[in-house]
């Protein structure tokens, strides 16, 4: 059975999403501001839309570029799934 590359990439999504969830450094703890919502983020890197997909990968990138890095989301997502954890991978991408 062979299995299309958008399936392989659906397939990692999902495992990535899973470990992003288990990811201590995530976990809502008190004095931590609440997380934003995605027209706010939007307007973090002067995107704007009309009507069009939003293609979370890049505008994630362009997130960790406003704060400084020069990691990208897909550096971001290795890192974690190669056991790392956000706040890791924040202080080491600096």
């Amino acid at each position: 059975m062979n299995i299309s590359n958008q399936e392989q990439k659906r397939v990692r999504l999902k495992q990535f999403l899973k470990v992003l969830s288990e990811d201590p450094s995530l976990m809502q703890q008190d004095g931590k501001t609440e997380a934003r919502s995605l027209p706010e983020l939007l307007m973090a890197t002067g995107c704007r839309l009309h009507n069009e997909p939003v293609d979370m990968a890049e505008l994630f990138s362009q997130l960790l570029g406003k704060l400084g890095l020069k990691a990208c989301s897909t550096e971001m997502m290795e890192y974690i799934m190669n056991g790392g954890t956000v706040d890791d991978f924040m202080n080491t991408a600096k």
